[in-house]
């Protein structure tokens, strides 16, 4: 069989149990190295910190139409005219024709500071100062809609943990929060590492990214409750092991959505970087870095965490053990059947008399045995004469 061929029999291979990918097992080194990413966002958060758009801090947008002014020479202009730490950016605009724009971001300046930077930026890109474009923006309609967003992601939890405490287990509602907490601080640490403002479209894409984490973490618990009606109930085998097959048997199918998923997202992002459009950019990456967390955490973390919490419980490492120890015996018992076929005396026939031979090649009792179809030659009596 092809490689293309045995990668497309892969799903059916893992669905049936006949390839298996050692997930539960290894649920310490999953643990671990999750840990590591954690630690290493909440040190991006620490170091670098969000740095968030005008939206929600509030200022001064200045939009200068231009193809020769640079960023460098836009940002040494605003900090010249008095403007600590402005943010500046290049974009590409195709309304009205192909164009490009710099926009400086500042703090709330006074009148005359502003009007000071708006015509040193109109001399520095060789533009009439009617080009320009002056935007004030307060920070009240930011801190609104970081206010919604908060009550949506509270709104959003409860709910999802109340529908997998009822229609599942609360052990699983505990372990899906954990997975998406986890997908949650991972993305903000990117976005501290990144250097990307946090606009209005990042919370889009931050509100969005919250079912694609969930969703399959549902799948795997899904098949892990049938899972255990099936094998666990009946004792044909232990709770870890019905648990990493559940996870084997749906891989497949949570790589291929996320993969479906993404392909558009780096499409998406890959146009705001070649049209420097910012908010092009944040909503892409918040929903990569999402969907990917999503799924790695829910496979890799997730699952585990069930098992991990699961054995804290005293019926289920009873049922483990006693599981373990079936398997013991009948992995005895057929080692013991293995060694008695092996050391079974065998006939070995040469010739006519056949020979019995022990195991070791020894003849400990040698005796003819005649063969079939034969009969003992009896001695000629003499005929009398």
């Amino acid at each position: 069989m092809s490689r293309l061929g045995k990668f497309s029999s892969l799903g059916n291979r893992l669905y049936s149990g006949d390839t298996a990918v050692e997930v539960i097992g290894h649920r310490k080194r999953w643990f671990a190295s999750f840990g590591v990413v954690l630690l290493l966002a909440a040190i991006g958060l620490g170091v670098r910190g969000l740095h968030f758009s005008v939206d929600f801090t509030g200022g001064t947008v200045l939009t200068v139409p231009t193809q020769t002014l640079s960023t460098a020479d836009a940002t040494s202009v605003a900090v010249a005219n008095g403007v600590s730490a402005p943010v500046v950016q290049e974009e590409t605009i195709t309304t009205g024709g192909a164009g490009r724009q710099i926009t400086v971001t500042t703090t709330t300046i006074g009148l005359t500071t502003e009007n000071n930077l708006k015509n040193a930026l109109a001399k520095a890109a060789d533009v009439n100062t009617d080009k320009i474009n002056v935007q004030d923006v307060g920070a009240s309609w930011g801190h609104e809609v970081s206010k919604d967003a908060f009550e949506a992601l509270l709104v959003f939890l409860v709910l999802v943990t109340l529908y997998l405490a009822v229609f599942f287990e609360w052990q699983m509602a505990v372990a899906a929060l954990v997975s998406l907490l986890n997908v949650v601080v991972i993305t903000v640490g990117v976005y501290a590492w990144s250097g990307l403002q946090v606009s209005p479209a990042t919370v889009t894409g931050f509100l969005t990214i919250l079912g694609y984490a969930i969703y399959d973490a549902v799948v795997v618990f899904d098949k892990i409750k049938e899972n255990r009606r099936l094998y666990v109930d009946t004792d044909r085998m232990g709770y870890e092991r019905a648990a990493n097959l559940a996870v084997n048997q749906t891989l497949m199918r949570s790589l291929n959505t996320s993969l479906i998923a993404v392909i558009p997202v780096v499409a998406l992002m890959v146009g705001g970087v070649l049209s420097q459009a910012a908010v092009l950019q944040d909503i892409a990456l918040a929903l990569f870095v999402g969907i990917a967390a999503g799924t790695i955490s829910s496979i890799l973390l997730a699952a585990p965490l069930l098992v991990w919490i699961k054995e804290r419980n005293p019926a289920v490492r009873a049922h483990e053990a006693r599981i373990a120890a079936r398997s013991q015996k009948e992995a005895a018992r057929a080692a013991a059947a293995d060694n008695a076929a092996a050391e079974a005396p065998s006939s070995v026939s040469v010739g006519g008399p056949s020979i019995v031979v022990s195991a070791a090649g020894q003849a400990p009792s040698s005796r003819v045995v005649q063969p079939r179809g034969t009969q003992r030659s009896q001695p000629q009596r003499k005929k009398k004469r």
